[in-house]
């Protein structure tokens, strides 16, 4: 046995060996020589249950042990990690434990307390159970996300195979005036409405401030920016909007047009067209998915082989 699989070993067991009597009580699985005890149970239940029940009403019995049951899954599945981090010799540093001790130390007024709260698994209990959870997580980076990782040649190959795929459709950039339109509303409502948005769309045309207008006419919330609704690209918009805007040049403002909102008065403020994005603008994008798509293959089989070597004994639940 080398010194670092000896000195995580003794890390690993220490609440085992200062408090055989507690600890062994509450353990309630074991994978391989890995303890899942009931007190890392019950933190995994309250940090998946909040995930799986709604804020109204009660958790029934079955809820409640489903999510148990879930719970003790996934616990099993770190232990895995961990055995095997053991078995390769896989270690983290004392100091990340240290600065999480301290992090959870810090949430109580005196050593007293954090001991009480603590309770039967003991700070050394505690601090094992940190320790395999750090452990398993540096066994997944090593054992898959390192391996997942893409290559610059990998990522400008894709990049080449699928250019046509990476492009930037044509984009507008507008502020609008909305004068909306209740669609209950009768005949005489609309025209009211109607002949409303033509008064204002003639004070825009005049050469009339748009962000005033805006401010103080539209029923839209971008009001308060003066209409401004940003960059958005083509498809985006409703059909009779952005067909506005297709025979519109910077500065225009539209005509009326009628969507099933109400009726907006448009101005165009920028136009960027159709361009192909370069492969700066894209590397990120496709080294994300490239190593999605490998990390999750790799995880799979990863974790499959640790199922069939190590064995899941199960003592109490």
């Amino acid at each position: 046995m080398t010194v670092l699989r000896a000195l995580t070993l003794l890390l690993f067991f220490v609440p085992v060996h200062l408090c055989a009597a507690t600890v062994d009580d509450n353990v309630l699985a074991r994978v391989g020589d890995v303890p899942i005890t009931a007190f890392e149970l019950q933190r995994q239940i309250d940090r998946v249950m909040p995930l799986r029940v709604s804020f109204h009403g009660g958790v029934s019995a079955e809820k409640i042990n489903e999510i148990k049951q879930e719970a003790m899954e996934d616990l099993i599945e770190r232990a895995y990690k961990v055995k095997y981090a053991i078995d390769n010799e896989i270690s983290v540093p004392a100091s990340l434990l240290d600065d999480q001790m301290k992090k959870v130390r810090a949430r109580f007024k005196t050593k007293k307390e954090f001991k009480a709260a603590v309770g039967a698994e003991t700070v050394a209990g505690l601090r094992a159970a940190l320790y395999r959870r750090y452990l398993a997580k540096k066994a997944e980076e090593v054992a898959v996300t390192l391996k997942a990782q893409a290559s610059d040649e990998e990522i400008r190959k894709y990049y080449a195979e699928k250019k046509h795929t990476f492009s930037m459709p044509k984009q507008f950039r507008a502020s609008h005036i909305l004068i909306k339109v209740d669609p209950a509303s009768n005949k005489e409502e609309r025209e009211i409405l109607h002949k409303k948005a033509e008064e204002i769309l003639a004070r825009a045309q005049k050469g009339e401030d748009f962000f005033d207008l805006a401010y103080y006419n539209s029923d839209d919330r971008t009001k308060f920016v003066g209409g401004d609704l940003g960059m958005f690209h083509e498809g985006q918009t409703e059909k009779s909007f952005e067909g506005a805007l297709l025979k519109m040049k910077v500065g225009d403002v539209s005509d009326l047009v009628q969507t099933r909102h109400g009726f907006h008065i448009i101005k165009l403020t920028q136009v960027n067209e159709p361009r192909q994005m370069s492969f700066e603008e894209v590397r990120s994008k496709i080294k994300s998915t490239l190593e999605k798509e490998r990390r999750d293959q790799i995880y799979s089989e990863w974790l499959e082989s640790l199922k069939q070597k190590y064995k899941v004994v199960r003592l109490a639940e």
